[in-house]
């Protein structure tokens, strides 16, 4: 369960269509038609990457729930990863860098034209480096047993946390237990965007930590909807 196939579509899809424009304009050698190309597609991008920019601020990150996954021969609560905002932002500046790149090849010289492929080469190593990313990501997991980061690469035992000074905070009390790749403090949600609000993920992580007789119910139907009712709860008070 890595990145969904839409968030790979916002991210090229928008490089790939100002890249097509402007190659349809180059290929019918109609010098002429550039320019009022380039003052649709200039305006539209700087809009696209402002409200990209105001999307990837948010802190709410999608809806507050989990999905029932199967994990090691168990069922578990996994939180998927959600790009989708991350993508439009770079899908975005990505098609105004292209835009701005193919300018400056048709700007006599060598210095311009050599910066520009330089920002096409930027540009290209920038996206397959979130595209590589998208591809390894995993979800986070509530099990039984623990958590489960970045689909289990991490993972955090619930004796390894402890409730913070304020509720409802929780800290990492024990990493030495902490199995797989180390970890300086537990932060799920910083390393790979996830589609659910921070406060119900902090909330239900809260919940295990200081209600140890509700994590062997974890993975079924109904402990998800106890789970959903407490928080609802707790967010009307």
């Amino acid at each position: 369960m890595g990145a969904r196939a839409g968030d790979y579509l916002v991210l090229v899809l928008p490089p790939m269509a100002v890249g097509a424009a402007v190659g349809v304009v180059v290929l019918a050698d109609e010098p002429e038609a550039f320019l009022p190309l380039m003052i649709v597609l200039q305006p539209l991008t700087t809009l696209g990457i402002v409200i990209g920019l105001v999307e990837l601020t948010r802190t709410n990150r999608g809806p507050s729930t989990f999905r029932l996954v199967p994990h090691d021969g168990r069922v578990a609560f996994a939180v998927p990863p959600n790009f989708r905002r991350q993508c439009l932002f770079n899908g975005l500046l990505s098609a105004a860098l292209v835009l701005m790149a193919v300018t400056g090849l048709r700007v006599p010289g060598r210095i311009v034209p050599l910066i520009a492929w330089a920002i096409l080469a930027l540009n290209a190593t920038a996206m397959l480096l979130l595209v590589q990313r998208m591809l390894r990501s995993r979800p986070l997991l509530l099990t039984a047993d623990g958590i489960g980061i970045d689909g289990g690469r991490t993972f955090v035992p619930w004796p390894a946390l402890e409730p913070g000074p304020d509720r409802p905070l929780w800290r990492l009390a024990r990493p030495e237990l902490v199995r797989g790749r180390r970890i300086r403090q537990l932060q799920p949600g910083q390393a790979v965007p996830l589609d659910v609000s921070l406060w119900f993920l902090s909330l239900s992580i809260y919940d295990y930590v200081t209600h140890p007789e509700h994590r062997a119910a974890i993975g079924t139907p109904e402990e998800l909807d106890r789970l959903r009712g407490t928080l609802a709860t707790r967010a009307i008070q």
